[in-house]
Protein backbone atom coordinates (compact mmCIF):
# COMPACT_ATOMS: atom_id res chain seq x y z
CA UNK A 1 0.00 0.00 0.00
CA UNK A 2 3.30 2.22 -0.02
CA UNK A 3 3.91 1.59 -3.18
CA UNK A 4 0.80 3.02 -4.32
CA UNK A 5 0.54 6.13 -1.88
CA UNK A 6 4.19 7.45 -3.22
CA UNK A 7 3.48 6.68 -6.62
CA UNK A 8 -0.23 8.79 -6.28
CA UNK A 9 2.35 11.45 -4.58
CA UNK A 10 4.55 11.18 -7.57
CA UNK A 11 1.92 11.89 -10.04
CA UNK A 12 0.60 14.51 -8.16
CA UNK A 13 3.70 16.69 -8.27
CA UNK A 14 4.07 15.92 -12.44
CA UNK A 15 2.13 18.67 -14.33
CA UNK A 16 -0.79 17.36 -16.50
CA UNK A 17 -0.39 16.89 -19.94
CA UNK A 18 -1.06 19.36 -22.65
CA UNK A 19 -3.48 16.89 -24.55
CA UNK A 20 -6.12 17.13 -21.71
CA UNK A 21 -6.93 20.66 -22.21
CA UNK A 22 -7.88 20.07 -25.18
CA UNK A 23 -9.92 17.41 -24.88
CA UNK A 24 -13.40 19.17 -24.16
CA UNK A 25 -12.93 20.69 -27.58
CA UNK A 26 -12.80 17.11 -29.22
CA UNK A 27 -15.69 15.72 -27.51
CA UNK A 28 -17.85 18.83 -27.59
CA UNK A 29 -17.59 18.89 -31.96
CA UNK A 30 -17.97 15.32 -31.56
CA UNK A 31 -21.27 16.28 -29.99
CA UNK A 32 -22.15 18.91 -32.59
CA UNK A 33 -21.50 16.55 -35.36
CA UNK A 34 -23.91 14.41 -33.60
CA UNK A 35 -26.70 16.76 -33.41
CA UNK A 36 -25.88 17.97 -37.18
CA UNK A 37 -26.43 14.32 -38.66
CA UNK A 38 -29.52 14.31 -36.52
CA UNK A 39 -31.31 17.14 -37.77
CA UNK A 40 -30.33 16.00 -41.62
CA UNK A 41 -31.78 12.86 -40.73
CA UNK A 42 -34.58 14.57 -39.68
CA UNK A 43 -34.68 16.91 -42.31
CA UNK A 44 -34.41 13.95 -44.78
CA UNK A 45 -37.87 11.97 -43.24
CA UNK A 46 -39.72 15.14 -43.54
CA UNK A 47 -38.99 15.54 -47.37
CA UNK A 48 -40.18 11.90 -48.14
CA UNK A 49 -42.89 12.33 -46.14
CA UNK A 50 -44.08 15.80 -47.53
CA UNK A 51 -43.29 13.96 -51.38
CA UNK A 52 -44.78 11.10 -50.72
CA UNK A 53 -47.85 13.27 -49.48
CA UNK A 54 -47.49 15.75 -53.07
CA UNK A 55 -46.75 11.91 -54.83
CA UNK A 56 -50.33 10.51 -53.39
CA UNK A 57 -52.46 13.94 -53.63
CA UNK A 58 -51.35 14.29 -56.92
CA UNK A 59 -52.16 11.12 -58.39
CA UNK A 60 -55.83 10.94 -56.39
CA UNK A 61 -56.75 14.27 -56.50
CA UNK A 62 -55.89 14.79 -60.30
CA UNK A 63 -57.88 15.00 -63.82
CA UNK A 64 -60.09 12.04 -64.67
CA UNK A 65 -58.54 9.32 -66.26
CA UNK A 66 -57.95 9.47 -70.14
CA UNK A 67 -61.11 7.79 -72.01
CA UNK A 68 -60.56 5.80 -75.19
CA UNK A 69 -62.67 6.30 -77.96
CA UNK A 70 -64.70 3.88 -79.97
CA UNK A 71 -62.71 3.45 -83.20
CA UNK A 72 -59.65 1.35 -83.89
CA UNK A 73 -56.27 2.84 -83.85
CA UNK A 74 -55.63 1.65 -87.66
CA UNK A 75 -59.07 2.97 -88.91
CA UNK A 76 -59.91 5.24 -91.67
CA UNK A 77 -59.36 9.12 -89.84
CA UNK A 78 -62.64 11.51 -90.64
CA UNK A 79 -60.33 14.03 -92.02
CA UNK A 80 -58.88 11.94 -94.80
CA UNK A 81 -59.06 13.11 -98.42
CA UNK A 82 -60.33 9.32 -99.38
CA UNK A 83 -63.19 9.30 -96.85
CA UNK A 84 -64.28 13.17 -97.77
CA UNK A 85 -64.44 12.06 -100.87
CA UNK A 86 -66.57 9.09 -100.15
CA UNK A 87 -64.43 6.45 -102.51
Amino acid sequence: MDDLDRMFAQLRGEPLPDALATLDDGVMAGLAAGRERLAVRRTMALACVVAAGVGLWGGLAGPAPAQAHDRSLLALPAAAPSHLLGS
